[in-house]
C-alpha cells in the first residue's frame, strides 16, 4: 500500500467538505531527563490506535452532489476516484479552481483533484492540494483535518518543527468540530487527535534538542525549552482524555514523564 504508514491503512476516506480553511479542454465554472528514580522509560508508539475504523468512511471522497452546470466535472469524478485524470485534465481543473469566484464550485473541483492524487498514491501532490483546500477553500470537515494531521505526523521526522506545528494546528481544528462524530468513533478519533498532537510536540522538542547540541545558541535554547513545555502539556492532555475515556494510559504517561522530567506533573 502507501509508504506513509497512516495513509497505508486508508482507502479513499473522509468526506472532504472542509476543516473550520493541444491546450487542455475548458471546464465549466533543557534536556528532559527524568528526575524521579521510579519514572517509567519512554515507550515508542504508533500514531493511530484504530486505523480500521476509518475504513467506514471509504468512498466518501466526493460525497457532494455535482450540479449540471459543472459540466465536465461530472465526467471527471469517476476518473478521479480511480486516479485516471490526465495531466491536461489536472492542469485544466487546477486553472479553473484558481480562476473561479464561486466557493462551492472551487470546493467541488478541489475534491476531484484530491481524489485523483490519493488514488494515484502521489503523496506530495495530495499533501499540496489538501493543504490548499484547508487553507484557502474550506476547513469545516473534521475528518479531512484528522486525516491530514495524521498524514503530516508521519512526515515530521524529515520536515522538522514546521511540520509538527502543522500537525498540531489541523488536529486542533478537527477537535473544534468533533461534535459531528458520535459513539465509539467519537472516542477513538478524539483520543487519536490528542495523541497525534502530543507525539508531534514531542518530536518537535526532540528535533530542537538535537539542533541545540550542534548550535547551542540562546535562540535555539529558548525554542527548545518552549517546545519541551508544549510537549509535556499536550502529553498531559492526552493522558487526561485517555483516563476519562477509560483507555490505556501507559504511552501517554510515559511520554508525559519523559517531557516533564518528573512523574508528579503527570499524576491525574
Amino acid at each position: 500500500m502507501r509508504s506513509v504508514v497512516f495513509v497505508a491503512s486508508l482507502s479513499l476516506v473522509f468526506a472532504l467538505s472542509g476543516c473550520k480553511k493541444g491546450a487542455p479542454e475548458k471546464v465549466a465554472d533543557s534536556d528532559a531527563s527524568t528526575s524521579d528514580a521510579d519514572a517509567p522509560a519512554f515507550v515508542d508508539l504508533s500514531l493511530m490506535d484504530d486505523d480500521e475504523d476509518l475504513d467506514d468512511l471509504m468512498g466518501s471522497e466526493l460525497n457532494v452532489p455535482v450540479e449540471e452546470e459543472c459540466g465536465q466535472l461530472r465526467r471527471l469524478e469517476p476518473k478521479a476516484m480511480m486516479g485516471k485524470l490526465t495531466d491536461g485534465e489536472i492542469r485544466c481543473l487546477d486553472r479553473t479552481l484558481r480562476e473561479s469566484d464561486r466557493q462551492t464550485y472551487k470546493n467541488k473541483v478541489s475534491r476531484v483533484l484530491m481524489a485523483d492524487a490519493f488514488a494515484k498514491k502521489n503523496d506530495d501532490r495530495w499533501e499540496a492540494v489538501v493543504r490548499r483546500h484547508l487553507n484557502d477553500i474550506d476547513r469545516s470537515d473534521p475528518d479531512l483535518c484528522y486525516k491530514f494531521a495524521a498524514f503530516m505526523a508521519k512526515r515530521v521526522t524529515n520536515k522538522g518543527p514546521d511540520a509538527a506545528d502543522e500537525v498540531m494546528k489541523w488536529a486542533d481544528v478537527a477537535l473544534e468540530n468533533k461534535q459531528v462524530w458520535s459513539g465509539d468513533a467519537y472516542v477513538k478519533r478524539v483520543h487519536n487527535l490528542y495523541k497525534i498532537k502530543a507525539v508531534a510536540a514531542y518530536q518537535k522538542w526532540e528535533w530542537l534538542e538535537a539542533k541545540f547540541k550542534k548550535d547551542p545558541t540562546a535562540e535555539v535554547s529558548k525554542a527548545r525549552e518552549e517546545s519541551r513545555n508544549e510537549a509535556k502539556n499536550l502529553a498531559r492532555e492526552w493522558l487526561a482524555y485517555a483516563k476519562d475515556a477509560g483507555l490505556d494510559q501507559a504511552d501517554a504517561y510515559n511520554r508525559c514523564v519523559s517531557a516533564a522530567g518528573t512523574s508528579e506533573f503527570c499524576q491525574i
